[in-house]
């Protein structure tokens, strides 16, 4: 703990004693947690992580500390594991960034005539595989980019793209939207904006 200081976090109880409370309502879940926490004092590794109600201050909290996002919930709404409702929600902290268009990766099934995704970098670094977030449209207009285009030299070796690739010299920049960076610098889970 000296070394690699952790601290778990707890923000729901589904289970206690052997009751399931997965059908209580969230605030009654929260506050049997917060009182377990509190009759057990448990040392500063657990943290009860506390119901916020002042959602632009939470976000902007999340913003400022880097975290992934904030998961909205309804007072009342029973936990709800594999189902989507409207009573949970993730809001992402979604990143931007423009990149230039270095290549291309094999398209396959649906998007085999087409292309898998882009390969992208930024002041000569490797950022990452863009493969959602093109219309119709925009599949076209890059099948056709990348058919005129001339090949060249991969810029990245194939481990650090994590596939193989096509690279071409195109003059084009795209606007990508990703959830973080990853320690190597490549965003994680980038999605295509525009062009």
């Amino acid at each position: 703990m000296q070394q690699f200081p952790i601290i778990m976090e707890l923000f729901d109880a589904l289970e206690v004693g052997g009751s399931n409370l997965e059908r209580e309502p969230y605030l009654n879940r929260k506050a049997t947690l917060q009182r377990i926490l509190e009759r057990d004092r448990i040392d500063g590794t657990i943290e009860y992580v506390p119901f916020v109600k002042d959602l632009p201050n939470a976000w902007d909290e999340a913003i400022q500390k880097e975290r992934e996002g904030l998961i909205v919930k309804q007072v009342d709404s029973a936990y709800e594991e594999g189902d989507r409702s409207y009573n949970w929600l993730k809001v992402k902290n979604w990143r931007f960034e423009t990149c230039h268009v270095v290549g291309f990766t094999a398209g396959e099934r649906s998007r085999a005539h087409f292309f898998g995704s882009l390969i992208l970098e930024r002041n000569g670094k490797f950022r990452g595989c863009p493969g959602s977030g093109f219309s119709d449209w925009e599949l076209r207009k890059f099948k056709d980019l990348f058919s005129d285009a001339p090949r060249m030299a991969n810029p990245f070796s194939y481990e650090q793209v994590g596939e193989p690739y096509t690279a071409v010299k195109v003059d084009t920049q795209v606007l990508v939207k990703y959830y973080q960076l990853t320690d190597n610098n490549v965003m994680r889970f980038p999605i295509f904006i525009t062009s």
